[in-house]
């Protein structure tokens, strides 16, 4: 919100990914190298979703409260079992479907209690948990393997979805905020306080004071670098979860979002809110625990 530019704050982040995995191909560190034998059209669609699902994601951020888009996020659970169903015809176990209506009900409560409904945050939040869920089982089947495709794991993935992801952005951002970023910019880095590695490092912008340009462009770096490396840990999970068992991790990893986000912004949920996002966070629970019974005698077997 103290920068309204949310394309280009979309495309920087995607940019700082490519920075960090860039000098790791070329260096070989951990022994990784660009990735040879995929799909470049399973690729671009890849990097589609994930990019378009991000550009989403910070616009639903910008429009609303980080509580009531992370809530909504919640949902996501639901959507990759109807993307696992529309790009691969896999029907998961009734009793697994059912669990998850804790937190599709979680998710409706805890949005009607939010006091600062926003339309444009609920459709932005709920069009990139579809893009997540559409890239998820695609990157899935991607890391799989097939005929004639050499199996790529997680991280690489990752790295290459994000190549793609910003390619296929960029013409966008451009169209959208091209003309008007340089002026943004200009105006909102006016300040001359020199660059505190420490506030850097610890992700702190102070809103009521403007930045310096320097300190600026470091924290949108910064910023970049901690999505990027926590996207790839999720798609290194990926590689050993269904995108199900991963979405519901993710709605895990949402609590700590919305209570911090309570906590740093001042916005705190209403009673009504807090019920709902228990009621969505308890059918994580619920979804686990079918999870782990379905899985029990398939692992007997094996």
């Amino acid at each position: 919100n103290a920068f309204p530019s949310p394309y280009m704050v979309s495309l920087s982040q995607l940019a700082s990914g490519i920075i960090y995995i860039l000098p790791v191909w070329a260096l070989g560190l951990g022994g990784r190298s660009f990735p040879s034998g995929f799909s470049v059209p399973k690729m671009g669609l890849l990097g589609f979703f994930h990019g378009s699902g991000h550009f989403a994601t910070v616009i639903s951020l910008g429009a609303g409260s980080v509580a009531f888009a992370n809530v909504v996020k919640a949902a996501e659970p639901f959507c990759s079992v109807l993307m696992g169903v529309l790009m691969t015809a896999s029907f998961p176990p009734l009793m697994e479907l059912l669990s998850l209506t804790p937190i599709i009900a979680g998710v409706m409560i805890a949005s009607m209690a939010e006091p600062e409904f926003s339309q444009t945050a609920f459709i932005f939040a709920m069009g990139s948990n579809l893009l997540f869920a559409a890239r998820g089982t695609l990157a899935k089947l991607i890391m799989s393997g097939g005929p004639g495709t050499k199996k790529i794991g997680g991280a690489d993935v990752f790295a290459l979805n994000t190549l793609f992801a910003l390619v296929i952005m960029l013409p966008l951002a451009i169209y959208m905020e091209g003309a008007v970023i340089q002026d943004a910019w200009a105006k909102y880095t006016t300040g001359t306080k020199a660059v505190d590695f420490k506030a850097l490092m610890n992700g702190e912008l102070d809103t009521k004071v403007k930045p310096s340009p320097e300190y600026f462009a470091a924290y949108m770096l910064v910023c970049g670098l901690y999505y990027y490396t926590y996207n790839e840990m999720a798609f290194m999970v990926l590689d050993l979860l269904d995108p199900v068992g991963q979405a519901v991790g993710n709605t895990v990893k949402r609590v700590v979002i919305i209570i911090a986000g309570t906590i740093v912004f001042n916005k705190p949920l209403t009673q009504q809110g807090i019920i709902g996002s228990s009621v969505a966070i308890g059918g994580v629970l619920v979804y686990s625990l079918v999870k782990a019974k379905a899985s029990a005698p398939k692992a007997k077997k094996a």
